[in-house]
């Protein structure tokens, strides 16, 4: 660009000015001459209009690129769906709350409850056996709104896992014969899933996907000790009780428990006289707990608060028992 001197005098040459090398004059291969000059014998006409640019095409690159754009998007609303936001931004905060998430929106592995639904048949796998006498000698441990028990879904099967560290020798045919006692009482299907390693614990959760894999953990029979159990401290040989989950649609059931036996006073009690069939009955009066059944001031029925000479369910016990079985089932949970 020219510009004026500081002195008001004439402004330097083009050459003086420019940096990096002197310039060439127009018509080089450097600067070429925009309009050159005509011989006289030609006429003059104006130069042609320089030809539209021609827009270059979008490289596929370029197609690539927007793809992943509108896929990056779309995967951010549908998470945002998901979670709820977008709901409750679309319909408002009431839309939102009113859909709780379900376990199967959440990858495995972060999940907190199991997929809802295993093993839960269109109807219950079995049902009590019939009852010879009927008897009022009997007390639930919770009972729901609508008058009924909290129980086992009937619809799928009862996984157990027996931990036999502490155990006597003869353990095996004890649990069997019990289990298959309440099993009949209830209808309701035990399957026995094997040994297992853990322990039992005041704070145990119902989700153990690490030990258990992607289900509600097994029904958990241990021998322990005070120390491990500190409720087993004293007169008490065996402690049974279930955890239960609640729905938003009001239903409420039993997922899983535990049952634990004093190691030292069994050993003390299968060693005794008739010991193996007063071992069995403990082992039937805590899966009584389990199932749903609490203590009663009856002393003819095995659920007594005390120890007794009952070694096995009697009257009130199957009439309670019967009822435990006959609960509704559910996909929900």
């Amino acid at each position: 660009m020219l510009a004026n001197t500081a002195d008001g005098g004439a402004p330097p040459s083009v050459a003086a000015i420019t940096s990096g090398g002197s310039m060439e004059p127009y018509g080089s291969p450097k600067w070429p001459d925009p309009d050159p000059p005509r011989p006289k014998y030609l006429p003059y006409s104006t130069r042609p209009p320089d030809p539209p640019q021609v827009r270059p095409p979008i490289k596929h690159s370029s197609v690539v690129a927007i793809f992943f754009l509108f896929g990056v998007l779309a995967l951010v609303c549908a998470g945002a769906y998901f979670s709820g936001e977008l709901r409750q931004l679309i319909y408002g905060p009431s839309a939102a709350q009113s859909q709780a998430p379900r376990p199967g929106l959440v990858p495995f592995g972060q999940r907190q409850e199991p997929l809802p639904g295993l093993e839960e048949a269109d109807a219950p796998l079995g049902t009590p056996a019939p009852l010879n006498r009927t008897s009022s000698s009997y007390k639930f441990l919770a009972v729901k709104e609508d008058g009924t028990p909290l129980a086992y879904s009937p619809c799928r099967p009862i996984h157990y896992v027996v931990n036999p560290d502490l155990a006597p020798a003869s353990w095996q045919p004890l649990v069997e014969e019990a289990v298959e006692k309440a099993g009949a009482a209830t209808g309701l299907r035990f399957i026995y899933d094997g040994p297992s390693s853990e322990v039992p614990s005041p704070n145990r959760s119902g989700y153990q996907p690490e030990r258990y894999g992607d289900r509600w953990a097994p029904v958990l029979i241990a021998w322990s000790t005070p120390e491990q159990v500190p409720r087993l401290t004293g007169q008490t040989v065996g402690l049974g009780g279930s955890s239960s989950i609640g729905l938003s649609n009001g239903y409420k059931a039993y997922v899983t428990g535990t049952v634990s036996l004093d190691a030292p006073q069994f050993a003390e009690i299968v060693n005794a006289p008739n010991g193996e069939e007063i071992g069995t009955a403990v082992i039937m009066h805590e899966l009584g707990h389990l199932l749903g059944l609490d203590h009663v001031d009856d002393p003819r029925q095995l659920m007594f608060d005390q120890a007794s000479w009952v070694r096995g369910y009697a009257a009130g016990d199957l009439t309670g028992l019967a009822q435990l079985g006959r609960g509704p089932c559910s996909k929900d949970f």
